[in-house]
């Protein structure tokens, strides 16, 4: 096994190796390709191919760094197959921090122009830099979807002509903005401050999860604020080779909530939480936030008090879905599971294959379309096995589209955030 620390120079390698590349030949060092990662990673149990593996993903970009391999479409493409979930990285013994090489490995290819991301991911990666930017897209698809022009497009075939057919039918109902205000002072005694991170995707659609979260944060005692400088998290353009982005808008947050004098900053996605809670590891210690990062799930199961508020009973069957960065980044498996234990006769199981990415992975679902169907089918044909009366989960993404195929096949199951059922159980 090798320690970056004291692995001994490569007498191959050139001498004048640029420090980003030198970053991505030491950490892949460290793997000793023993394949203990193969089982867990998704892309490699659907594909079975050794090059859609942790392990082969590591050697080839190994090889690209070091010139062995130069950049090419079959070899980017299992570069691109890769959800980045993380799984292999929690079960590594060596622990080689995959979703770092595999960040850098794009950022150089970037940074060298040999992998420009599609049209649609770059859309994608503009529109959630700029939140007004973003605000005027959302509003643009909801009079899309309510005018009658969606059903139109559809019946005529236009969308198929302009190859749009497949991502037209990932979009979810947009509803309208929530608008939030700035400060929501806590009810009874105060018990601290908060701030409450709503990110991009969330800041369109995640409404009615902020106000159940407000609603249950101000309820124990903690006052609440929103700014309304702050932006996206950055977690997509980290993914996808947009690093100096992604440290643009981790810099952005940092000056939004500096100043507040808070006891936490809150997140209600956990895609969210987990590229925040790495801004230090990532950018530099300057960018860490400045109060303690939490996932709202996890903040809630820690501080509800022993006399808390009193919870209605809710006699269902629900499933819990765990998201790969609940599971792989934050390891915190079983927040959401102990905060809705509170909840008087729930009946809660884990969704079968936890141990799974759904497929969403952020933009994998825009630029992987087969491969996320193919694994959020499995997550479908478990809900179906189970039969819950409501679905679980604590990413945005992963809801969304968990839900878009749940409805494609016509399984008539809710999917909800869990501060949602815990809000609607309040007294």
């Amino acid at each position: 096994m090798h320690d970056t620390n004291d692995t001994p120079h490569d007498s191959s390698r050139p001498d004048d190796i640029p420090p980003s590349v030198q970053g991505i030949l030491d950490a892949a060092d460290r793997c000793v390709m023993c394949g203990l990662c193969l089982p867990h990673c998704p892309t490699y149990r659907l594909l079975r191919n050794e090059a859609d593996s942790p392990r082969g993903r590591i050697a080839l970009m190994q090889a690209l760094a070091g010139g062995r391999l130069q950049p090419s479409e079959p070899l980017l493409t299992h570069l691109d197959r890769c959800l980045t979930c993380r799984a292999c990285e929690r079960m590594c013994p060596s622990g080689v921090e995959y979703g770092k090489l595999i960040d850098a490995t794009r950022a150089e290819l970037r940074h060298r122009g040999e992998a420009e991301p599609p049209g649609r991911l770059r859309l994608l990666l503009q529109n959630v830099a700029d939140i007004p930017r973003l605000q005027r897209t959302a509003a643009a698809m909801r009079t899309y979807q309510r005018s009658g022009l969606q059903w139109l497009a559809r019946k005529s075939g236009v969308l198929k002509g302009l190859d749009l057919e497949t991502l037209e039918t990932l979009l979810p109902a947009i509803p309208e903005v929530t608008r939030l205000h700035n400060h929501y002072p806590a009810r009874g005694e105060r018990r601290g401050a908060v701030g409450l991170f709503i990110g991009c995707i969330g800041s369109i659609m995640e409404g009615e999860i902020h106000a159940a979260t407000i609603a249950l944060l101000t309820r124990l005692g903690y006052e609440v604020h929103v700014p309304s400088s702050q932006g996206c998290c950055g977690s997509l353009h980290q993914h996808n080779g947009e690093t100096e982005t992604a440290r643009h808008l981790a810099e952005r947050n940092r000056h939004a909530f500096a100043g507040l004098q808070l006891d936490a900053i809150i997140s209600t996605a956990s895609g969210c939480a987990a590229q925040l809670f790495e801004y230090g590891t990532l950018y530099g210690g300057e960018s860490e936030l400045p109060a303690p990062l939490y996932e709202v799930c996890d903040f809630l199961q820690l501080h509800w008090p022993q006399e808390g508020p009193g919870l209605k009973p809710q006699p269902l069957r629900a499933a819990l879905h765990l998201p790969c960065s609940q599971r792989n980044v934050l390891r915190l498996p079983d927040a959401a599971e102990r905060l809705l234990s509170r909840i008087p006769g729930l009946k809660l199981e884990p969704l079968e294959g936890n141990d799974e990415c759904c497929g969403a992975a952020g933009s994998y679902m825009l630029t992987q379309p087969e491969n996320a169907d193919a694994l959020r089918r499995r997550k479908v044909a478990a809900v179906e096995r189970q039969r819950p009366q409501l679905l679980l989960s604590n990413n945005i993404g992963c809801a969304l589209h968990l839900a878009g195929g749940l409805k494609a096949q016509g399984i008539d199951v809710e999917v909800m955030h869990p501060v949602v059922l815990l809000a609607k159980s309040l007294e």
